[in-house]
């Protein structure tokens, strides 16, 4: 049983900064911002943009999605595209401090 507490330990703590990792937010830089358009598909956005820093689903029922990229201290700017049907109906660029 010793040798599997390490092993355990190292597993949790790859485990952990993984996580981690992948939950950093990574924002949005202006010349992608710039690029965006009423209209665009939503792999248009993602393509362009990346996946966002979270994700929510407004309403099912009429195909409503928000993305959100979060502020960095690169790009300070939290950026809400509205998507209805898999179209963005909606930009918003606020200047917000890192988190």
């Amino acid at each position: 049983m010793p040798i599997r507490m390490p092993l355990l330990a190292v597993l949790l703590c790859c485990a952990a900064t993984a996580f981690a990792a992948e939950r950093a937010p990574r924002g949005m830089a202006f010349e992608v911002y710039i690029r965006l358009e009423h209209g665009m598909t939503e792999g248009e956005l993602v393509h362009r943009a990346g996946k966002p820093d979270r994700r929510t689903t407004d309403r099912a029922d009429q195909a409503l999605k928000t993305y959100h990229y979060l502020p960095t201290r690169a790009y300070p700017f939290l950026t809400t595209v509205s998507l209805r049907s898999g179209r963005i109906v909606h930009i918003e660029r606020v200047r917000r401090k890192p988190q």
